[in-house]
C-alpha cells in the first residue's frame, strides 16, 4: 500500500481487506498460523483471490511448505502466491528499506511478488533456488554465525576486561585484527536470537547433524534468558559471563591503555579467530547438508551481519579445495590452549573458545594437524564422502 493512503486494523482479516499483497513479519513463524488461519480473525476469511502471500518471519524449513499443504488442502486456497522470504537487517534497515531478504517458492509467486521484496530489499534481495523453505534455510545457516558472534562478542570483552586491559582499546583492536566480524550495532533483545538459535539446533537434530559451536552458543544464552536477560539487548550476555561484576567491561574502559604488543591482547585475539574459523566451518558445513548452493549462500553471508574476516578469508579456500593459509590446525589448537589456560588461571569461562577447541583437537587425532587450518571444514565429513573439495 502506498506511505500516503496508510491505514491502521485492529485484526489480520481486516488488514487484508482489498489487500493484493500481505506480508507478514511476526517474532515467531507459529504466529503466522493464527493470524492467517484463526477462525474468526484469519486473514484467510477475507484474502482477495491470486493474492500473494509474503511470509519474513524465521521458522523451522518445513514451516513454509506446511503453510502452503493448509492454504491448498484444507482451505482450498491454491490461488494464493506464496514466498517464503525470511529477512536479515534489524530495525535501521527495516526502516531503510534495505533489509537483506532470502526469498524463495515457485517462479510463479516470486515474479508476483517481486515489486514488494525489490521495495523491502533494493539491492539485498536474494532469489534462492530449491522451492518453499530454501529461504528459511539460508536465513537458518545465517544465524549459525549471527548467534556465534552475539555470544563471542561477550566471551571476548569479558576476557579483555578480567585480563586487565583497557576494553574501549581492545574492542577497537579486535575490529580490526582476524577476530573481527561484521556487526557492531545493538537492537535486539536477547530473546530474539534465543528463538533463532534453537531453531537451527532443532534443525540439526532434525538432519542428525553435529552442530558443536552452535549448541554451545544456545547454552550461554539459555544461560542468559534463565537470569531473566530475554528481553534486554544481546550485549547483556556479558552477565553470563561476569555475573558477579557485569559492569567491569565498562569500568576496564578508563584503565591505562596497553602496547597492542602485549601477549594479553594476544590471548584474546587468537582465542577468537580461532572460534571463527570453527564457526564458518560449521556453518557452510550445515549449508551443504540442506542444499543450499555453497557459492550464493558465501555471496549472502559476505555482506550480512554474520560476516567475519576469518569467513571471508577462509571459506573460500574452504569451498575451492584450495588451501592457501599458511596457519596449520596443531597452531590453532596450542593457540586456543594457550588462551584458555589463561583464562582457567583466572577463573574466566572461555565456553565457546572450549568447544572450538575440541573440534580443533578432533582434527588433530584425525591426522589433519599438519593440514591448513581450514581442514576443520573435514570434522563434519560423513560415511558420504566429503562435503567440500578436498586441498590440491
Amino acid at each position: 500500500m502506498s506511505p500516503f493512503r496508510s491505514r491502521s486494523a485492529t485484526t489480520p482479516r481486516e488488514a487484508v481487506r482489498g489487500s493484493r499483497y500481505v506480508v507478514f513479519m511476526v517474532a515467531m513463524a507459529t504466529q503466522i498460523l493464527n493470524a492467517l488461519f484463526d477462525d474468526m480473525a484469519g486473514a484467510i476469511l477475507e484474502l482477495p483471490r491470486n493474492a500473494t502471500v509474503v511470509l519474513c518471519s524465521t521458522g523451522s524449513p518445513d514451516h513454509v511448505p506446511h503453510i502452503r499443504k493448509l492454504l491448498d488442502e484444507t482451505y482450498h486456497r491454491t490461488d494464493v502466491n506464496l514466498v517464503d522470504a525470511p529477512v536479515s537487517g534489524g530495525v535501521v534497515r527495516a526502516a531503510e528499506g534495505t533489509l537483506t531478504i532470502l526469498a524463495s517458492g515457485p517462479p510463479a509467486s516470486l515474479v508476483a511478488a517481486k515489486p514488494v521484496l525489490d521495495a523491502m530489499a533494493g539491492q539485498n534481495l536474494y532469489i534462492l533456488q530449491g522451492g518453499l523453505g530454501a529461504g528459511t534455510k539460508a536465513k537458518m545457516v545465517h544465524q549459525v554465525l549471527a548467534g556465534i558472534h552475539i555470544a563471542m562478542a561477550s566471551e571476548a570483552m569479558g576476557f579483555a576486561a578480567a585480563l586487565g586491559l583497557n576494553t574501549r582499546q581492545s574492542f577497537e583492536y579486535l575490529k580490526n585484527s582476524e577476530a573481527s566480524n561484521h556487526d557492531h550495532t545493538i537492537f535486539s533483545a536477547l530473546n530474539i536470537i534465543v528463538k533463532d538459535i534453537g531453531i537451527v539446533t532443532a534443525g540439526g537434530r532434525a538432519e542428525k547433524f553435529p552442530l558443536f559451536m552452535t549448541s554451545s552458543t544456545e547454552r550461554v544464552m539459555a544461560t542468559g534468558v534463565s537470569a531473566d536477560n530475554g528481553l534486554e539487548n544481546d550485549s547483556n550476555l556479558i552477565k553470563v559471563y561476569l555475573p558477579k561484576i557485569p559492569d567491569l567491561v565498562f569500568t576496564q574502559g578508563s584503565a591505562l591503555p596497553t602496547s597492542t604488543d602485549d601477549l594479553k591482547i594476544k590471548l584474546v585475539t587468537q582465542a577468537m579467530a580461532g572460534l571463527h574459523l570453527a564457526a564458518a566451518a560449521e556453518a557452510m558445513s550445515l549449508g551443504v547438508k540442506v542444499g543450499l548452493d555453497t557459492e550464493q549462500l558465501y555471496e549472502i553471508i559476505s555482506s550480512a551481519a554474520g560476516t567475519s574476516w576469518i569467513f571471508l578469508d577462509r571459506v573460500p579456500q574452504i569451498l575451492s579445495g584450495k588451501w592457501e593459509s599458511k596457519k596449520a590446525v596443531e597452531e590453532v589448537a596450542t593457540e586456543l590452549t594457550e588462551s584458555i589456560e589463561e583464562a582457567n588461571r583466572m577463573k574466566y569461562p572461555l565456553h565457546l573458545a572450549g568447544t572450538a577447541l575440541q573440534l580443533f583437537q578432533l582434527a588433530v587425532l584425525r591426522g589433519y594437524g599438519k593440514q591448513a587450518d581450514v581442514a576443520i571444514s573435514r570434522i563434519w565429513d560423513g560415511v558420504d564422502g566429503s562435503l567440500f573439495p578436498c586441498s590440491s
